[in-house]
């Protein structure tokens, strides 16, 4: 019952952090505040905050929950979070802004660079490690340093005289170019480099060299410890076997920034992919050329499991469209950005507690995108104004939880509640009667119904689903 009053309480106010930037989405962006808002509440998470970016708009965009449990204090779409590994993104990034001005060479070799790296090669048949390898995650340079960073309470991340002295004991794991091994290392010497290159340190490279120009206002490299629990949203662990979430211990990244320590919100998300959107189809460069952008996403290094550009790794769908894409965990917080390059769509997800699935909350806007698309340009459905007395949500208890029962242009979309993936939750139904609606499966009508049934003043107050009724839940069920 609480997880249902919780659910009203979004549906009968109207959730101010929610935003709908075209009324075009309207009932796509109704039924994803619905979604994230009951999974927040399922899988007791402080707060979920996302976006969708269709070339230079944002078409949906929420944020639900808490960013401080401890005062209650609201999340908002301007709310920082640690976007964790998303931050080498931003770190390649850097790499190819200094590589378009000239004043790097992805050829360059890291020990002339950093001539005080003493790691050890032990497969030299593979060449010296460059710019390229390190941004491909194929340099064979290790995960991670002996440093217990991710441990708590410490976090002890190294500085960069530590670094460099656990380099010194170690060696690489395998021959450059010859694998992908996936390296907070690797992305830490290309920290390094950016301030040995550009004679900035790395913060203030990002911060004024990227993050100012594209107008990222509540973005910054290292957890802004004094802004926790208020502009920058709390961490909280992983739920204990009681069920409990945790305030996450606070850490800051030091010589790993590149790799993992940039903060951000998912509104500057959505302009830092707004900018690579403008970037690939304009004559007048903001950041760098067209070219060197696009070689960001092409697939330079490959194995058995994916491929990997520069700071993302890459795919193609079914259809042939590129996706670029990135997450990111650290103590606290999840993040996930994914990006299709072919049609200019870009989503992101941000959560301050650990143990997510953000990477399925991001599919799930896909799909649900996806689908509003394909139903605009399908068939002409029944114009019909009486829709909205069947949205709500009903009751399936003691089997289930509940679905949701939401407005979807001209037909219904019905949503079982939780749905961690939407692949098997999301049913959509065509009126075909005034209170009967038969379920839509791959573009044909299938024999199953949905009847509503209304009381005495002609109110929907419950369904009949294949011989078994499903209550509404009244509005006064808040109060109760």
């Amino acid at each position: 019952m609480k997880y249902l009053i919780q659910a009203l309480c979004l549906f009968f106010t109207l959730i101010s952090s929610a935003s709908i930037a075209n009324s075009q989405y309207e009932d796509m962006s109704q039924l994803i505040d619905v979604w994230l808002d009951a999974q927040k509440d399922y899988d007791d998470i402080p707060s979920i905050s996302g976006v969708i970016v269709q070339d230079q708009q944002v078409i949906w965009s929420g944020s639900f929950g808490e960013s401080n449990r401890e005062t209650g204090q609201a999340i908002s779409l301007n709310s920082m979070g640690s976007i964790c590994s998303v931050s080498k993104v931003f770190t390649a990034t850097a790499i190819m802004k200094l590589v378009d001005n000239g004043k790097l060479s992805l050829d360059s070799k890291l020990h002339e660079l950093l001539p005080k790296l003493t790691l050890k090669q032990a497969f030299p048949q593979g060449g010296d490690i460059t710019i390229e390898s390190l941004l491909t995650h194929s340099s064979g340079v290790p995960r991670d340093t002996e440093h217990a960073y991710w441990s708590s309470p410490a976090h002890h991340f190294p500085s960069d005289q530590e670094l460099y002295q656990s380099l010194s004991a170690t060696q690489t794991i395998h021959a450059v170019g010859s694998s992908i091994a996936y390296s907070n290392v690797g992305y830490a010497l290309l920290g390094q480099v950016i301030e040995q290159v550009s004679g900035k340190s790395y913060k203030d490279f990002i911060e004024t060299e990227i993050f100012s120009p594209l107008q990222m206002q509540d973005s910054t490299v290292e957890l802004p410890l004094p802004l926790i629990g208020n502009r920058h949203a709390v961490g909280y662990t992983a739920k204990s076997r009681g069920g409990d979430r945790k305030r996450a211990d606070l850490y800051q990244t030091r010589t790993m920034q590149s790799a993992a320590g940039i903060s951000s919100t998912v509104m500057d998300l959505a302009k830092f992919v707004m900018w690579q959107f403008r970037e690939v189809k304009s004559d007048k460069k903001e950041l760098m050329s067209s070219s060197s952008l696009l070689s960001m996403y092409e697939p330079h290094a490959k194995n058995q499991r994916g491929s990997r550009g520069y700071g993302y790794a890459v795919t193609e769908d079914k259809d042939g469209n590129r996706w670029i894409t990135h997450g990111g965990m650290c103590p606290g917080y999840v993040s996930f950005l994914k990006i299709d390059v072919s049609n200019k769509m870009a989503y992101a997800i941000m959560v301050n507690a650990n143990k997510v699935r953000a990477m399925n909350y991001v599919n799930g806007l896909i799909e649900l995108a996806t689908r509003y698309t394909a139903t605009n340009d399908g068939d002409i459905r029944k114009e019909n104004q009486t829709l909205n007395d069947f949205v709500g949500f009903y009751d399936l208890t003691p089997w289930n939880s509940e679905y949701y029962v939401a407005k979807w242009q001209q037909d219904l979309m019905l949503l079982y509640l939780p749905a961690d993936s939407l692949n098997y939750a999301l049913y959509q139904y065509l009126q075909v009667a005034d209170d009967r609606f038969q379920l839509i499966e791959n573009g044909e009508l299938a024999n199953e119904n949905l009847v509503f049934i209304r009381d005495e003043s002609g109110k929907v107050f419950k369904v009949k689903s294949e011989g078994n009724f499903h209550w509404k839940i009244p509005p006064a069920t808040i109060s109760q």
